[in-house]
């Protein structure tokens, strides 16, 4: 009679549990305490239901809808806003900047939950504007959103996930350009007025000409002796090539100080201005710095650390610096962006006025001179 092998364990003993081939936790909407919002987890993504601990029917209601939105799957015909969206952000984490990134899941989510039920076909831009209507939100903040959603269902017909965009020939409200420069008395005041960590900041970007995001987001390894090199900037994807800016020699000196007085895990990589806090300046950090500092000081209110790159451009073209020279220095593309943006002559009076006297030079010679009272003309 063979022996039975018995390190070979029969079928009917129990084996170890493999949690791969458990069931899927259904998933049930929660309270989330800090923000008092009713919340479901779906995909691995937290989605906002209803406000306040007493609408918990509302918030299954609408958790009952997203159920039936994700029944869908965006290749279909009945692919909803939300698959679509969905999608799109999926794919915009993965190609775009953490920056665009961020405002493609702003206002995605916030369009999927006004109107994600709907079929992505049936979308018109009348849906995109009481959307936008019911935030009242200020022209920039419109245009943004437009171009966000318009963005998402142009997209989905690239990746041939819809055969039109439902929203084509939708209006998107132009641009606010900022109209002038930060003059040399407002840019002596934020000096004069603010701590040593944004005084830095904004010495940096009058000095350069640079972006704020540009400056926010340097780190060491990306400086060198007399320029700085951005290989992530804003337009990358269009030159294939990276920024490079050029310091002055004060500038050169403050990076040699900044670098002394930088510690090592500093050096590795983290970001080379920093707040008093030691921590990396973020857009709404210096937003709230240059509030309090034209409260203070009772500055204009439309003053904004981006004003200081305009006074870079507008300083280099009175100063006789070319066009295209200074296209390059503010990282433009095009000449374009220097004639309509950062050229603010209309406020130099004095430059204007010595313009129109060189061009009346010519005239000088040949001007009428008045005849005196008596006297043969």
């Amino acid at each position: 009679m063979a022996i039975a092998n018995l390190a070979v364990k029969p079928w009917f003993f129990p084996r170890p549990f493999d949690w791969r081939c458990a069931m899927a936790r259904l998933n049930k909407i929660w309270f989330r305490r800090d923000t008092r919002w009713w919340m479901v987890t779906l995909a691995g993504r937290k989605i906002r239901l209803a406000a306040g601990k007493s609408n918990r029917k509302l918030a299954e209601q609408k958790f009952h809808e997203i159920k039936v939105v994700h029944s869908h799957t965006s290749q279909s015909s009945a692919a909803r806003v939300a698959d679509i969206i969905d999608r799109f952000l999926s794919w915009s984490k993965i190609h775009r900047s953490a920056e665009t990134n961020r405002n493609h899941v702003w206002y995605g989510q916030k369009f999927s939950e006004y109107i994600g039920y709907l079929a992505a076909i049936e979308v018109r831009p009348h849906h995109v504007t009481t959307w936008v209507d019911a935030h009242q939100w200020g022209q920039t903040t419109q245009r943004n959103a437009r171009r966000s959603i318009f963005r998402a269902f142009s997209w989905a017909v690239e990746e041939g996930l819809l055969q039109s965009n439902p929203i084509k020939g939708m209006r998107c409200p132009g641009a606010l350009v900022r109209q002038r420069a930060m003059t040399d008395a407002e840019f002596r005041s934020i000096l004069k007025g603010s701590k040593r960590d944004f005084k830095i900041l904004m010495y940096v970007l009058r000095a350069t000409g640079c972006r704020p995001k540009e400056a926010r987001l340097l780190t060491w390894h990306q400086v060198y002796e007399d320029r700085w090199v951005l290989p992530d900037h804003k337009t990358a994807h269009k030159t294939r090539k990276p920024r490079i800016i050029y310091l002055i020699a004060p500038v050169r000196r403050l990076m040699a100080l900044l670098r002394s007085e930088a510690d090592d895990d500093q050096l590795a990589g983290l970001n080379v201005f920093l707040n008093s806090r030691g921590q990396q300046w973020t857009v709404n950090a210096m937003r709230l710095r240059m509030t309090r500092l034209k409260r203070r000081l009772k500055l204009a209110d439309d003053l904004c650390p981006y004003l200081a790159r305009h006074a870079f451009g507008t300083a280099a073209v009175i100063n006789g610096v070319d066009p295209l020279t200074v296209a390059t220095l503010l990282g433009h593309t095009s000449l374009e962006m220097v004639s309509k943006v950062y050229v603010h002559l209309a406020g130099e009076r004095q430059h204007l006025s010595q313009a129109a006297e060189r061009a009346a030079k010519s005239l000088a010679d040949s001007r009428p001179r008045p005849t005196v009272p008596g006297s043969i003309a």
